[in-house]
């Protein structure tokens, strides 16, 4: 049953403005290792889950680490390490971010709960009100006709998906104009089939972004190497 949640410690412009002032300083330290890919590369990357994360642990143990001669001319075991303790450190930072991500869509969700428990309070008074006022009734006749009148035709509803660490989907059929949400705790990123890397859309959990027109063909990515994503689209 929904109910309206009281919401202890609210949002408010003070503490947002000071979470930007975090959040661009944030960006000031991590924008530096940004690293901006190519299509051609994007869709070239291995694609490392838990599969692979194990090939990589078998080959180190059995060939890198007992037999180095297998370790190519270019390369050694020293830098091999430091890639791996930059990807515990990434994979690390993710998670936190994440987390942070979470706390503020979960709020959000609570908030849109609350207006749309006080916006639907606001229309059963109406209800009550219209048997006496005219013009209050023809503005809930008109609401109740746009929102609450079942029809014939059947619902269009959007398509879920999931989606493993690090997986990409491709989905074609896409309907665009319509909304790409994050259901999950993950973020994912889309971009249209042949288009520039530069084009690629970011979507952050418990939010979502308009898919462009000409978009019907997408791949989809989740970009966290820790948890599954879920999201939904418009297909048809």
């Amino acid at each position: 049953m929904t109910q309206f949640i009281n919401i202890v410690t609210p949002l408010s412009p003070a503490i947002v403005t000071l979470i930007k002032t975090v959040i661009a300083q944030g960006h000031t330290d991590i924008d530096p290792i940004k690293i901006t890919l190519t299509a051609s590369q994007a869709k070239g990357l291995y694609k490392v889950g838990a599969v692979r994360t194990s090939e990589i642990s078998a080959i180190v143990a059995k060939l890198m680490m007992a037999h180095q001669e297998t370790i190519p001319a270019s390369f050694t075991m020293e830098k091999f390490n430091t890639l791996t303790q930059e990807g515990t450190d990434c994979d690390s930072l993710e998670a936190m971010f994440l987390a942070l991500a979470a706390i503020a869509g979960a709020h959000g969700n609570v908030v849109q709960n609350n207006r749309m428990f006080w916006a639907l309070q606001c229309l059963d008074n109406a209800r009550m009100l219209g048997k006496t006022n005219a013009e209050i009734a023809e503005i809930v006749a008109e609401i109740t006709t746009e929102f609450f009148t079942k029809t014939a035709t059947a619902k269009i509803v959007a398509s879920v998906y999931t989606i493993a660490p690090t997986a990409t989907i491709t989905i074609t059929g896409v309907t665009t104009n319509k909304y790409f949400t994050n259901h999950g705790t993950t973020i994912i990123s889309f971009l249209k089939v042949g288009a520039s890397a530069t084009e690629l859309i970011t979507v952050y959990p418990g939010s979502g972004a308009l898919i462009p027109l000409t978009w019907r063909k997408i791949v989809v990515t989740n970009i966290s190497a820790l948890a599954e994503g879920a999201f939904s689209l418009f297909v048809g």
